[in-house]
């Protein structure tokens, strides 16, 4: 709490400190709290600090990493503490492109997908910036969506109609 009313002492003091007047101006005609008005300012400043230098490239990754590291350390370890009996196949009606895919072929798609990408980034990487208009976002966006927890996800969309389409011919 002191750091807090420090900060507000520091803010409020018009007297001694001249570059408070863009507070006291926007506070006045907006009527929001000037530590409201500091934290927006500071928020507003990271965001464009970090989507306008390397640091986006950073947190595209750490994104891309995150929740599918620690779904795919989960599906592995609960397939390690299952016992090895075998279960019996669950009868489905859908087949080819419509069945459902494993979890564990839709995270090694989505792996195999993260690699492409970052292997392709590596060689064409400021290309890819200049052609693609928000490329970082694009790619967050984009590996959301592959890694979303859902049935019908961009990993199983890959491995439907990309890997079984057209590649799974070169290697069976």
């Amino acid at each position: 709490m002191n750091v807090y009313n420090a900060i507000d002492s520091a803010l409020r003091d018009r007297i001694t400190r001249p570059w408070i007047a863009p507070f006291v101006w926007i506070e006045g005609r907006t009527g929001i709290d000037h530590m409201k008005l500091l934290v927006g300012s500071m928020l507003v400043a990271l965001a464009f600090f970090i989507a306008s230098g390397r640091m986006i490239m950073l947190l595209s990754n750490l994104l891309g990493f995150a929740y599918p590291m620690y779904a795919t350390i989960d599906l592995t370890v609960k397939e390690d503490v299952q016992p090895d009996t075998p279960s019996q196949p669950e009868p489905t009606e859908r087949t080819g492109s419509d069945a459902p895919v494993k979890p564990a072929t839709r995270w090694l798609t989505y792996w195999i997908t993260f690699a492409a990408v970052l292997i392709v980034q590596q060689l064409c990487g400021d290309l890819l910036q200049i052609i693609i208009p928000f490329y970082f976002l694009a790619k967050i966006v984009f590996f959301a969506w592959c890694a979303s927890p859902m049935e019908a996800n961009g990993a199983a969309f890959l491995y439907k109609f990309v890997v079984c389409a057209h590649l799974k011919q070169f290697f069976v």
